[in-house]
């Protein structure tokens, strides 16, 4: 199954080019305006990648970012990629204060810019992968070392209470481990 991506473009030529380009390896749902993306993001799931243009006739593509980081599920955000003809520092930099994963001038370099950023994404999801897995293999491994420990302070008080029946149990120390108890040299 294709990985989901949403096209909120309105100039034809652009989501024509991004179709072409992209419609084999995603499966591509083209939205003209910040409302109707914003409508889909309520109705339905969000998809993984979203190339946000940055001017639209209704708002500009901020408002999408702002819309839907009040609807995305916290683990799994998508990952919106601005597209904009504004080669402005500071537009770019609002774009990521409210959300976008990067920031591509449309342009000579467009192409592989985005190639870049959707290789970036995809070292990202590997990473985030990596990073679960090391937590559930350290997770086992504390399960396991308190498991152990339990295991050693169990046996460690059955030899106690074999050795000395009649003592008191606050008396035992678990930590003096191959010595014997006060208790044993008196029987």
């Amino acid at each position: 199954m294709k990985p989901s991506l949403w096209l909120v473009e309105d100039d034809p030529i652009w989501v024509e080019l991004i179709q072409s380009k992209y419609g084999e390896k995603y499966s591509i749902q083209h939205f003209p305006s910040v409302s109707a993306a914003v409508e889909a993001s309520r109705s339905g799931s969000l998809p993984k990648y979203i190339l946000l243009d940055y001017h639209l006739p209704d708002k500009p593509g901020t408002e999408l970012l702002k819309a839907l980081r009040k609807h995305e599920a916290p683990d799994a955000p998508p990952y919106v990629i601005m597209l904009s003809a504004q080669e402005d520092v500071q537009t770019a930099a609002d774009t990521f204060t409210y959300g976008a994963y990067d920031y591509v001038v449309k342009g000579d370099h467009v192409w592989e810019r985005l190639r870049i950023a959707f290789r970036n994404i995809d070292r990202q999801e590997a990473l985030r992968a990596e990073v679960i897995e090391l937590r559930l293999r350290v997770k086992r491994s504390v399960l396991a070392v308190i498991g152990v420990i339990l295991l050693a302070l169990g046996l460690s008080l059955s030899i106690y209470l074999r050795l000395c029946p009649k003592d008191r149990l606050w008396q035992w120390d678990p930590f003096g481990v191959g010595q014997k108890p006060s208790c044993a040299s008196v029987q």
